[in-house]
C-alpha cells in the first residue's frame, strides 16, 4: 500500500476568519502545499488530486453516537465505565482519557456543538461527498482518517504538551515535528536570536515558529504518512462508527508493545 499513495494531507480545523490550515506531503514527506483559508478552500485542494490521496482531519469526524450507553461496549473494559458517567463521551475519547489524556467531549447533536466541531463535521461530509472514504478502504483511491493533535503530541512526548497556541507550547511541537524528520525550521534558533533589544522592543525572531494550527496540520499529515507506511509506528483508537483515530507512537513505546 505504501507505494500506492502519491500524497499525504493534514487539515487542522479551527476558529476565526480563516478557519482551516492544511499541509500536504508527498509519499517523502516533503512539503507539497501550506494553505489556510476556509473549508472550501481545503475541500478545492483535496478535489483535485489526481493520484491516491489520504487525507488526515484535526477535529471529530463523526457526533456522538452513544457507543459507550451500550452494555456489550463497558463490558469490553476492565473495569466497565459506569453508564450514568460516561455516556456523554464518544469511544475514542473515552479511550484516550483512559490512557491519560483529556480530550473534550463531543455532543450527539450537531446542532449544540461548538461552530469549530461542526466545522469539522461538515468538512468530513463534504470530503465524502468528493469520494473520500474512511481509512483503510481496500482499492479507494481516496480516504481520510481523523486525529487529534494535542493527542498526537502526548504520544510522541510521552507526556502532557505544552499549552498548545502559546509560543512555549509550538516551540515544543516543532521540535517534535523536526524529531520525527519533516523538513521543518529548527525551533532553537529561536533562542540563538533572542537579544535584550528584541525583548524590549517586542520584537521577537518568531518568523521560523510556525503558527499553531500549521503545527497541528503537521502532525496530521505525518501520522497519515505513518499509517500507511509504518503502521506499526501509529495506535488506533474508537470505533468506525463513531470515528476511529489514529494517533503516532514513540519508537520506546513500540518496542515496548512488541516484546511484551
Amino acid at each position: 500500500m505504501s507505494d500506492e499513495f502519491s500524497v499525504f494531507i493534514g487539515i487542522d480545523v479551527g476558529m476565526g476568519s480563516r478557519p482551516v490550515t492544511f499541509v500536504a506531503l508527498d509519499s517523502e514527506q516533503r512539503a507539497l502545499a501550506i494553505g489556510e483559508g476556509d473549508v472550501q478552500d481545503a475541500l478545492a485542494y483535496a478535489a483535485g488530486q489526481t493520484g491516491r490521496a489520504l487525507i488526515a482531519v484535526n477535529a471529530a469526524a463523526r457526533p456522538n453516537k452513544g457507543l459507550l450507553a451500550r452494555e456489550e461496549i463497558r463490558q469490553g473494559f476492565n473495569p466497565p465505565p459506569p453508564k450514568y458517567k460516561w455516556h456523554q463521551l464518544r469511544l475514542v475519547e473515552y479511550e484516550l482519557r483512559q490512557a491519560g489524556i483529556e480530550v473534550p467531549e463531543t455532543p450527539a447533536s450537531p446542532d449544540k456543538s461548538l461552530p469549530w466541531v461542526r466545522r469539522g463535521f461538515n468538512l468530513v461530509e463534504r470530503l465524502e461527498g468528493l469520494g473520500y472514504q474512511p481509512f483503510p478502504s481496500e482499492g479507494t483511491q481516496r480516504q481520510w482518517l481523523e486525529i487529534n493533535a494535542d493527542a498526537a503530541f502526548w504520544s510522541l512526548l510521552g507526556v502532557t504538551p505544552l499549552q498548545a497556541g502559546t509560543l512555549e507550547g509550538r516551540i515544543q511541537r516543532q521540535l517534535v515535528l523536526a524529531d520525527q524528520g519533516l523538513e521543518v525550521p529548527d525551533a532553537m534558533d529561536f533562542f540563538d536570536e533572542i537579544t535584550r533589544f528584541k525583548i524590549l522592543s517586542s520584537k521577537l525572531p518568531i518568523k521560523n515558529i510556525f503558527p499553531q494550527p500549521e503545527v497541528n496540520a503537521w502532525i496530521a499529515a505525518h501520522t497519515a504518512w505513518l499509517a500507511v507506511n509504518n503502521p506499526e509506528h501509529t495506535r488506533r483508537y474508537g470505533a468506525l462508527e463513531e470515528g476511529v483515530m489514529y494517533l503516532p507512537v514513540r519508537e520506546a513505546e513500540r518496542r515496548a508493545v512488541l516484546e511484551g
